[in-house]
């Protein structure tokens, strides 16, 4: 199955449902459009602190919520695949409020949280195959 690795928090705010746009400087390819992908969280954490206040806002409300650490995200999952999600789209402007200007906004839907991640699971760059028994 196609895996996309994705830093945290933005990785777990996707596999929880809450963000439902992946922001990408290329195009979604058309026959990732409509399928389920793997969420992997990768080893890299983000610097989301230069995000909207609105954004922020959002994930400020998350971490206390389902973390119950604050910002302190040494709790969530790292180099793990956690859920999938749905591409249902690819455009540019969307909507939404995780849609950032100027790059292609991946429309999410569906999204599955796994009870328990797939631990040591290394990451690539693009769209790459997992497998178990890889």
């Amino acid at each position: 199955m196609k895996a996309i690795s994705i830093k945290q928090p933005w990785a777990s705010l996707i596999a929880h449902g809450i963000k439902d746009i992946e922001n990408r400087t290329w195009k979604c390819p058309q026959k990732y459009i409509g399928k389920r992908v793997l969420i992997h969280a990768s080893k890299k954490f983000a610097d989301f602190w230069d995000s909207s206040p609105e954004i922020s806002e959002i994930v400020d409300k998350f971490l206390s919520e389902i973390s119950k650490s604050g910002t302190d995200w040494s709790g969530y999952p790292s180099s793990a695949i956690i859920g999938s999600v749905v591409i249902a789209d690819c455009v540019q402007n969307h909507p939404s409020v995780w849609a950032e200007k100027g790059c292609w906004n991946w429309v999410l839907k569906d999204a599955v949280l796994f009870k328990k991640p797939i631990e040591n699971v290394k990451g690539k760059l693009s769209f790459w195959e997992y497998g178990l028994f890889e």
